[in-house]
């Protein structure tokens, strides 16, 4: 299979998942209530970090390993026993804690909820090995399949029965859909040994107090958001979230085909200038993204949702600046990641983790929902601005700053104009983003056509 017809069958994958969760969300939101999807909101918080405990970045730890050895199988194995290891030590654990993690959450979530949840986690940890070997292999049709077939079994079992027993019902539906996929993927599963421990662990390690920061800044506040304003104040702000983040998945297919290219643009000057402006241009699609979150996204959400949720869509198009920035924070950070030691890298989460914290201590109780968002806006704004200023420091690139600065002129405009319900002017706004955006690419296509030589010298060159 080729690499575009890889990509391809990753992206209707992706998406195609992804569609079915959404698909149901007004359905689940009429039979939950606000209240009720609120509380859902906390346990699916819940497992994005437990998701991180339990997987310890041993997934990525593959990536990096595997090829380096001759028999990769030898980290395979290595990397599932390992993993079997830490996700059925923290299983057991949790489900000794199940009376402790009800008091410490918000809402008090049910028992049977959370002990299915803990389940579903541990068999779900186990199959990152073999969807990551499936990945390495270039078995895209597998892996998507596997990913497709427990889309489709939750959706079907959350229809049947989320009507009837609500919370504990989407988690019942969860964790059936992960025994199928366990069944889908049994072939794929290497014999677990435990070796490579120390190598593994010592990546893994890094990977995951990353991700904890990370959840910090972004999936922490939810929590705060359920104990400070209330469950029914949750649900539309973790409807908006949903929808900003799903609207980022149509930034993939370009992060698919940049990052692994990325580090081997740095040789020569000429490389260098590629890949910083190849970096801005990818800033400037999630400008388009966002753009389309504010102009279409949030008036989508008024007839998608019940008027319980509509608050979502006044939140949403704040969420998507929010994103944009995030993107930023990934492509404009060649440098740090260029260094071996990461020491940036973790800096730069244990400070923008440390303003998090005070956001959510401060800000969050005292002035109230929409002023905390528009605080991890600015935050969102100042990590992009660690990232790029240390990146400079340690591999100096010819970032097109112009066109990013223009950019995020008209995606403010464009947010202004939304507010003051200029449709005319919203419009116009977005006009000019897209045209702003695409006009280097465009004269570059205009300039092949007139000098067939190939003396031009790249996209947004000159």
């Amino acid at each position: 299979m080729n690499v575009s017809m890889t990509m391809t069958v990753y992206a209707v994958g992706l998406i195609s998942s992804k569609l079915i969760a959404l698909g149901l969300q007004p359905f689940v939101t009429q039979w939950l209530g606000s209240e009720q999807f609120g509380r859902l909101d906390v346990l699916v918080t819940l497992s994005c970090l437990l998701t991180l405990a339990m997987s310890f970045g041993i997934s990525d730890a593959i990536y990096r390993f595997a090829h380096e050895q001759q028999e990769p199988m030898t980290i395979f194995s290595s990397a599932f026993g390992l993993i079997l290891t830490i996700a059925g030590g923290l299983t057991i654990i949790g489900q000794l804690a199940v009376p402790q993690i009800q008091q410490v959450l918000p809402g008090m979530p049910d028992e049977f909820a959370l002990r299915c949840l803990l389940v579903t986690l541990f068999l779900n940890t186990l199959c990152c090995v073999p969807l990551a070997i499936l990945r390495i292999r270039n078995q895209a049709t597998h892996f998507v399949t596997a990913q497709v077939v427990f889309a489709l079994t939750q959706g079907v079992g959350i229809v049947l029965l989320a009507p009837h027993y609500g919370i504990e019902g989407i988690m019942a539906a969860g964790l059936v859909a992960q025994i199928v996929q366990v069944i889908v993927l049994a072939k794929s599963f290497p014999s677990p040994k435990l070796g490579n421990n120390s190598l593994l662990l010592k990546y893994g390690w890094a990977i995951t107090l990353s991700g904890v920061l990370n959840f910090m800044v972004l999936g922490a506040e939810r929590w705060a958001i359920a104990q400070t304003l209330g469950l029914a104040s949750l649900a539309p702000y973790a409807i908006a979230i949903q929808w900003a983040i799903a609207a980022s998945l149509l930034l993939e297919p370009f992060g698919l085909w940049w990052f692994p290219k990325r580090f081997g643009l740095l040789r020569t000057q000429a490389d260098r200038q590629h890949a910083a402006t190849i970096s801005v241009l990818g800033c400037q699609l999630s400008s388009l993204v966002a753009a389309g979150i504010i102009t279409i996204g949030s008036r989508f959400l008024l007839i998608w949702l019940p008027p319980e949720f509509h608050a979502s869509a006044n939140i949403l198009p704040l969420l998507g600046i929010a994103i944009m920035f995030k993107h930023a924070s990934t492509l404009l950070n060649i440098g740090c990641y260029f260094q071996k030691d990461g020491k940036s890298i973790m800096l730069i989460g244990v400070i923008s983790a440390s303003c998090a914290v005070l956001l959510l201590l401060f800000i969050l109780p005292n002035f109230g929902l929409y002023a905390f968002i528009w605080a991890s806006i600015a935050l969102q704004l100042v990590r992009a601005g660690l990232f790029f200023g240390w990146s400079q420091h340690y591999l100096r690139l010819p970032y097109p700053l112009y066109r990013l600065g223009a950019s995020y002129a008209l995606v403010a405009m464009l947010l202004f104009s939304h507010f003051q319900l200029s449709i005319m002017y919203e419009a116009l706004c977005l006009l000019l983003l897209a045209i702003q955006v695409s006009w280097p690419w465009l004269g570059k296509q205009i300039t092949k056509k007139r000098e067939p030589s190939g003396l031009n010298k790249g996209l947004g060159s000159g």
